[in-house]
């Protein structure tokens, strides 16, 4: 798909969600081809959030957009027309836009493969994603985060590779373990729910059981560590130690359903996850933001602008635009009463 008003209704139907299944896979065949298309796609995209910040319609965003390319291009004329050929869609555009996008399941023969070699599939930032593996298992993929795993599986075992975070629906086969291998461990299940969370940038990896059962297996070492449900492993990788503590799961695994619950976070921490969430830089120097903890929680409905808003309400915050997707966040504090 070459023709410039072809792509650009693209990006409407799939910022839209209205994409079918072969929409998806174009665009994310086309957002791939070069570093331009991608930036053209969140130039929208940034337009869109800056604009539900000011309540404004979609529809008037993407107008801003195409005259903003008009004025660079010197052709106003042209763009007036694109324009025209996508009002009606744009118009169509609840005020609402969800940030976070759910990349559903790609057909198959859209993923680098053969006979032998691992399927790849891998969400972009700002994005999660659903993937069915070849015995019936769901994985829900993170913003980020990268999966490899045979076409077929061999007798004997159910070997996946994972980059990020993940849940996993595992169908039960005692006779066939299934192994997720990571950088830091391998967690081996016959049948269960579980969350592993290995971001390469993380100064933690973690593996938390919602139902059933798992071992976790560190390099080296042939014994298993059993995890119960409503339990975390986490370990520490500096030190190369783990600990295991109950934990609130339903507060851990909500963001596979797009919503965000914190409790007792760290401010860097929280930082890093919203960077993922919704693709942007959050530069903040402040000495007091590291030692802050933070609750909270917020739905994927919420733009990052929103989203930045409600931290200046609940934390002593404050923030500015400073680049393309990038935003500074300042320590504020709070004005004491008199």
């Amino acid at each position: 798909m070459d023709h410039k008003t072809d792509i650009q209704q693209l990006i409407i139907r799939y910022l839209d969600g209205s994409c079918n299944v072969a929409d998806r896979q174009t665009f994310t065949r086309w957002l791939e081809q070069s570093d331009k298309n991608k930036r053209t796609f969140y130039q929208i995209k940034d337009i869109w959030d800056a604009t539900q910040k000011r309540k404004n319609r979609t529809n008037t965003a993407l107008l801003q957009f195409y005259q903003q390319q008009a004025a660079k291009n010197n052709a106003s004329t042209k763009v007036l027309h694109i324009w025209k050929a996508v009002a009606g869609v744009a118009a169509v555009l609840a005020i609402g836009f969800i940030t976070l996008f759910l990349l559903q399941t790609l057909n198959r023969d859209s993923l680098t493969q053969s006979a032998s070699a691992l399927v790849s599939f891998k969400v972009p930032l700002g994005s999660r994603s659903e993937v069915s593996l070849p015995d019936g298992t769901t994985v829900v993929l993170n913003s980020g985060s990268e999966l490899h795993y045979p076409p077929v599986f061999v007798e004997g075992k159910r070997v996946v590779n994972l980059s990020g975070e993940a849940f996993f629906k595992v169908k039960s086969d005692k006779t066939n373990p299934f192994i997720v291998k990571t950088n830091d461990f391998n967690v081996q299940v016959t049948g269960t729910q579980f969350n592993v969370c290995s971001y390469a940038d993380n100064s933690y990896a973690s593996v938390t059981l919602a139902e059933g059962e798992v071992g976790v297996q560190f390099p080296g070492n042939n014994n298993l560590v059993d995890i119960a449900p409503s339990q975390q492993l986490n370990l520490d990788r500096e030190n190369r130690k783990y600990h295991i503590e109950e934990i609130d799961v339903e507060s851990e695994i909500a963001w596979k359903d797009g919503e965000f619950r914190f409790k007792e976070i760290a401010f860097p921490e929280l930082v890093k996850r919203l960077e993922r969430w919704y693709d942007v830089k959050l530069q903040h120097t402040a000495p007091e933001l590291e030692t802050m903890l933070y609750n909270g929680r917020f739905k994927n409905q919420e733009t990052i602008w929103q989203v930045l808003d409600a931290l200046k309400l609940t934390t002593p915050i404050d923030y500015k635009k400073t680049g393309f997707r990038e935003f500074k966040i300042i320590y504020k504090p709070m004005s004491k009463s008199k």
